[in-house]
């Protein structure tokens, strides 16, 4: 399986995620994070590696680049 919005391979617990009608949201961790207060899911955690972590908001992801 593949995710919808980047195309990224997903890991079993990625392709295992559902909303709350049971539809697979095919979502890797990076793209479901930014909906993730949107959508209710279902996932299995007994399927997580431990390297499924979802990114957080607090997380210094982002270089902030001065153009003046």
């Amino acid at each position: 399986m593949r995710c919808r919005a980047c195309d990224k391979n997903l890991n079993d617990f990625e392709s295992t995620r559902k909303d709350g009608e049971g539809n697979f949201l095919d979502l890797c961790n990076h793209c479901y994070h930014s909906v993730q207060n949107d959508i209710h899911a279902e996932e299995r955690p007994d399927l997580s590696e431990g390297d499924d972590e979802l990114f957080s908001d607090d997380d210094d992801l982002w270089i902030e680049v001065d153009l003046d």
